[in-house]
């Protein structure tokens, strides 16, 4: 399927309980390129809709991968595994959200048109699975220059603090 493929009424989508499963190159996702050290490979993602029995339309999500980030530390090429997997309840554009909503973290509201691009999920779950400061487990935490241990900075105050004259 072609990622045009991914673009669908989301609401025919749920009614008819369909599931797509695409490959979605990281190149194709302008943000995400942008995000990444270098864009290629794949990301694979599962589509699941369909509508429980109060009528309301959820989608499910289930994202796989790899992305190479860049090391913080050393700077490196890092290959971070992306494994996702995010559930929507979907709401017309333009309608209230549920107040269910504020308080619930299994889900998350979705407002939808009559077309919805499935790509636009990708790639936001994509990013917010990257992390702030991507770094290799056997990196460590740089050290000082001089090789002793800091001191810290309330031993200053403890001087202060004692009386003279008292050691």
């Amino acid at each position: 399927m072609s990622p045009s493929g991914l673009l669908v009424d989301p609401f025919a989508f749920t009614r008819e309980s369909r599931e797509i499963t695409e490959r979605c190159p990281v190149d194709s996702f302008e943000r995400l390129a942008d995000a990444v050290l270098l864009p290629e490979g794949s990301l694979q993602a599962t589509f699941r809709g369909w509508q429980d029995a109060d009528g309301k339309s959820w989608l499910k999500l289930d994202l796989k991968g790899a992305l190479v980030l860049q090391c913080q530390r050393c700077l490196e090429a890092l290959t971070w595994p992306v494994q996702v997997a995010s559930l929507f309840l979907l709401v017309r554009e333009g309608d209230a959200l549920p107040d269910d909503d504020l308080e619930e973290d299994a889900w998350d509201c979705l407002p939808v048109g009559k077309r919805f691009d499935l790509r636009q999920i990708v790639e936001d779950e994509a990013l917010l699975a990257m992390p702030f400061a991507p770094r290799h487990e056997e990196c460590s935490a740089p050290s000082r220059a001089d090789g002793g241990e800091r001191a810290s900075p309330f031993a200053g105050l403890a001087q202060l603090r004692k009386p003279e004259g008292r050691g």
